[in-house]
């Protein structure tokens, strides 16, 4: 079949292609799926193209084909949405082994990711991969792998430096939302992961004290100053009154960053047309560091929360802490990751929890007298679900709930498997189980003699 389709094709196709290929849109697609090819909408191939084994070609939306391009493939060749191979380009999967100074082929595979711009007199060889976001400087010559998001010049091509654009930032669909509050040791962490590629960055300030506003001008961030209301009500605040235009809103805390994976992962998302993306919003999962380690196990990875969702499709439920999201539509699960790190040491964050101890053990008594149930709570729902019905119907009834949150971490989460660093994060958070039954035990108390009082 294939011997076939050859002589079909030097025969009739490549004269036809030579022709008038870029001209008619069905007959081009008719024509490249009678020879094997599979090609997307709006593909262009120029005039006095060569194209010897047009079946192992695949060829996304919106590429293009320069003139006097030459394709002469033995295995597949993939070019990505979005692409430009500009003229004079060669794509080969066979040529002359340097090694034996040509008396054997070398074979293989070749792939261009999407959005990459291959320039002049380029010839890319065989079994090269160029990630997505690469400029190839002209007279390149391609022969093996080059990393995402580079610029590379040379004969063979190599990684010159990192393809910042300006405009790209400006073009991502994605707007950032970070409250803090006296985080200058944290924030420049946070918007270095962030301010090269984000279309906005709004950081809601708490009326700090130290440098964080001055910080985040510099990185170009939108300060708005607004008066602490709580962690949902603050970020609702946001949400409902900044004037956010991009599809998609991330929320950030000042003490975490976003990993390249989830960069890349999150900005394909954004560059497609929102109306056709099902998902409302995205989980996303983050390492935890300890003592500057990463946590892996101790049922703290992963660890999933809805942070990254289109504009207006989600808001916080109305929690003093520990609040999720609610989402109107689907939600989704993406495969990068964040990375939480607090580098204002032990002591701020002992502080910071002993406040959260406090917080969670007025939403316990709260929540024992209250038949709310923002999100949905049952035993077999998503995690969240089922870590909010537990939570609410059993917990609360265990015995030593400290002891209980040790075997569960260290043990059945496998904490061990994190060593000594492992231990001390287990023995911490069950110490924070203990601090939350003290403080739950004070309150009642407090509430028994105010009763009293008012009843003498």
């Amino acid at each position: 079949m294939n011997a076939l389709r050859r002589v079909l094709w030097k025969t009739i196709g490549q004269n036809l292609v030579h022709c008038s290929l870029h001209n008619s849109y069905r007959y081009r697609v008719f024509l490249l799926r009678l020879f094997g090819m599979r090609c997307g909408r709006a593909v262009r191939v120029r005039r006095s193209v060569r194209i010897d084994k047009p079946w192992n070609l695949v060829a996304d939306d919106l590429s293009l084909f320069g003139d006097y391009v030459l394709i002469n493939a033995d295995q597949p060749i993939h070019v990505g949405k979005r692409c430009v191979v500009s003229q004079h380009a060669m794509l080969i999967t066979k040529a002359g082994d340097p090694k034996t100074k040509g008396k054997t082929d070398r074979t293989g595979p070749i792939n261009i990711e999407d959005d990459c711009w291959i320039a002049t007199d380029i010839v890319v060889m065989p079994n090269s991969h160029i990630e997505q976001g690469v400029v190839v400087g002209a007279r390149g010559m391609v022969d093996g792998h080059l990393p995402k998001w580079s610029i590379c010049t040379g004969e063979p091509a190599v990684s010159r430096g990192e393809r910042i654009l300006w405009g790209q930032a400006k073009g991502s669909n994605i707007e950032i939302v970070i409250p803090v509050k006296n985080e200058e040791i944290n924030l420049p962490h946070t918007l270095k992961s962030v301010y090269k590629w984000a279309d906005k960055i709004w950081v809601v300030d708490s009326e700090s004290t130290d440098k964080t506003r001055e910080i985040a001008k510099e990185y170009g961030a939108e300060v708005i100053v607004q008066p602490w209301l709580g962690y949902a009500k603050q970020k609702n605040w946001a949400l409902e009154n900044l004037p956010i235009e991009s599809d998609w809103v991330f929320i950030l805390d000042a003490d975490e960053v976003i990993l390249p994976d989830l960069r890349d992962e999150m900005l394909k998302i954004a560059a497609e047309p929102v109306a056709h993306n099902p998902i409302s919003a995205y989980n996303i999962n983050r390492y935890f560091i300890f003592l500057g380690k990463r946590i892996r196990h101790c049922g703290y990875y992963p660890s999933w929360n809805v942070r990254f969702f289109k504009r207006g499709a989600a808001r916080y439920e109305e929690r003093e802490v520990h609040e999720h999201m609610i989402v109107d539509g689907q939600q989704g699960y993406l495969c990068g990751n964040m990375e939480h790190f607090d580098r204002r040491g032990l002591d701020t964050y002992i502080e910071k929890h002993n406040h959260y101890c406090m917080l969670e053990a007025k939403e316990i008594l709260r929540e024992s007298r209250s038949d709310d149930d923002p999100v949905g709570m049952t035993l077999f729902g998503s995690t969240i679900q089922r870590r909010r019905w537990i939570k609410r119907h059993i917990y609360p009834r265990l015995p030593a709930r400290w002891l209980f949150r040790f075997l569960w971490m260290y043990v059945i989460q496998f904490g061990f498997l994190d060593g000594r660093n492992g231990f001390r994060f287990c023995m911490f958070i069950s110490s924070r189980e203990l601090l939350i039954s003290l403080k739950t035990v004070e309150l009642l108390q407090e509430e028994a003699q105010e009763a009293n009082k008012n009843a003498a």
